[in-house]
């Protein structure tokens, strides 16, 4: 089947390979216009790969545009993969794209729609997650009949990096999995049950702005949720910005006031939380970190 690929990010280039390994005939990736933006999690290059594959490379930063649209049925598509971009496709792209489009999304649908799947999952405090490769049958966001899961356990000392890792495994196991089973039109697709969805909101970097009046166990779960790839947790020391990588919930005596740096440890200062400390043990900040300054 002649395939479009749209995507912009790591995970999605690794399933592009394992769908082309499959027996997917690519004929054109859609990506965001070169170079890659430091500020944006996981952009990565597909120029290289698409000439491997043989591909037309359309790049835009708006897939519903009316010229990418135009590129993409050109193209004449019978299926079209979405793995890894921020928009959500539109009514003239689904009709452009062939006669299906597919999506992935990494959680348990219809569960945790919507954004920021990975650090809502660590925040919420779930047992596991997955990743779901379902059609886009319209374009409400993650809605579309299931075509296959996988599920994926989060640890309780997983952090957003391993976790990403995990999940970017079942990706791949998932195109593994189906690509041949929609090439040969043997793939079942199950309706999703909207009685039981739910949905998590976009988080910004701004979100992860620490308040030291939270229990050191939440807090050691807000920094692991947050750390890389994405911007990580932060707080103030006066006008200087710390970003939290790593820490770990301590036992404290109660006393202290929240955000109080009470002591220097080997692995790094200990900051008294609203009950409980964290031991900083990976942090950026431009400033010494010295015992009875306060964060917040």
């Amino acid at each position: 089947m002649r395939t479009v690929w749209v995507s912009f990010d790591v995970i999605g280039r690794d399933c592009l390979e394992a769908a082309a390994g499959a027996g997917a005939e690519i004929v054109g990736v859609v990506t965001l216009p070169g170079p890659a933006d430091p500020n944006r999690s996981g952009q990565c290059s597909f120029n290289g790969l698409a000439a491997k594959l043989g591909a037309e490379l359309v790049e835009t930063a708006d897939v519903n545009a009316a010229d990418t649209v135009a590129a993409v049925a050109a193209l004449e598509p019978d299926v079209t993969f979405v793995v890894g971009w921020s928009q959500l496709v539109r009514e003239p792209f689904i009709a452009a794209a062939g006669s299906s489009v597919y999506g992935m999304h990494p959680t348990l649908l219809p569960r945790h729609r919507g954004r920021a799947p990975i650090p809502w999952a660590i925040l919420t405090g779930l047992a596991k997650t997955g990743v779901t490769l379902f059609e886009i049958a319209d374009p409400t966001a993650d809605s579309g009949p299931i075509v296959g899961q996988v599920e994926v356990p989060i640890g309780p000392d997983d952090t957003a990096t391993t976790l990403y890792e995990s999940l970017a495994d079942a990706h791949l196991e998932l195109i593994r999995t189906c690509v041949p089973r929609i090439l040969s039109g043997a793939a079942e697709r199950t309706p999703q049950d909207a009685r039981r969805a739910s949905s998590w909101p976009k988080r910004t970097p701004l979100d992860g702005i620490i308040d030291w009046e939270t229990r050191a166990p939440y807090l050691y779960d807000w920094v692991r949720a947050q750390t890389r790839p994405y911007p990580g947790a932060f707080t103030w020391l006066e006008d200087d910005k710390v970003v939290i990588w790593s820490a770990r919930p301590v036992q404290l005596e109660p006393g202290a006031r929240a955000g109080t740096i009470v002591e220097q440890r080997p692995e790094g200062p200990v900051v008294a939380c609203g009950e409980g400390g964290l031991v900083l043990q990976e942090f950026e900040t431009s400033r010494v970190l010295e015992v009875g300054a306060v964060l917040g």
